[in-house]
């Protein structure tokens, strides 16, 4: 059994991406996050990953404001993509826009979760991400 997995950020905020990493540390994971900046980066990334016969992450956790592509052209083209469509995505931006919610679900995200304000309920969402998505997580409660 693998309890190690692998978990991708796509978001381009320096500092939400150090919270996020912070936190994952205090959750003491057994699990690989890499970070990318931008919807770009994320599709370069699997994609390279299915080329070096890489194993791809178990989540991907996309915001949607992000520059040269956001996350909503990245979900539309990992979701058309017969290799890479049957990832689990969760939306993790701070638009709470009813259609922002209903057009990445209707992509088919899994999850859409409004960033929170402070840091302790950011470590209860991702810790709860993990469990639910990350099969066999080894988080501390």
């Amino acid at each position: 059994m693998n309890l190690h997995k692998k978990i991708i950020i796509a978001d381009d905020d320096p500092d939400d991406r150090n919270l996020a990493s912070i936190a994952f540390k205090e959750l003491n994971m057994m699990h690989s996050v890499d970070f990318v900046t931008d919807g770009q980066e994320l599709i370069d990334s699997l994609k390279n990953k299915i080329n070096l016969s890489h194993s791809l992450p178990d989540v991907i956790l996309l915001d949607l404001n992000m520059p040269r592509k956001d996350g909503r052209l990245a979900l539309k083209e990992i979701k058309a993509n017969p290799e890479l469509c049957h990832l689990n995505i969760v939306v993790f931006s701070t638009s709470s826009a009813k259609e922002d919610i209903d057009y990445t679900m209707s992509l088919g995200a899994k999850n859409y979760i409004i960033k929170p304000s402070g840091y302790i309920e950011l470590v209860n969402i991702l810790r709860s991400v993990c469990e639910e998505f990350v099969v066999d997580s080894t988080l501390k409660k």
